[in-house]
């Protein structure tokens, strides 16, 4: 069971690189905290497939 919790978190971690996902975002558009967060996945999922 922790070495799923280890590989989440880790994820979550690289994730959280991108600043707009780590820090207290203020939005008026509905929805961008949703398209922030799969575009900020997406770049760190195609970091780990090019490294």
């Amino acid at each position: 069971m922790s070495q799923s919790r280890v590989v989440c978190e880790n994820a979550f971690a690289g994730v959280k690189r991108y600043y707009p996902v780590s820090v207290f975002y203020r939005n008026r558009v509905e929805d961008f905290d949703d398209h922030l967060m799969l575009t900020a996945a997406g770049l760190w999922n195609f970091y780990l497939m090019a490294a």
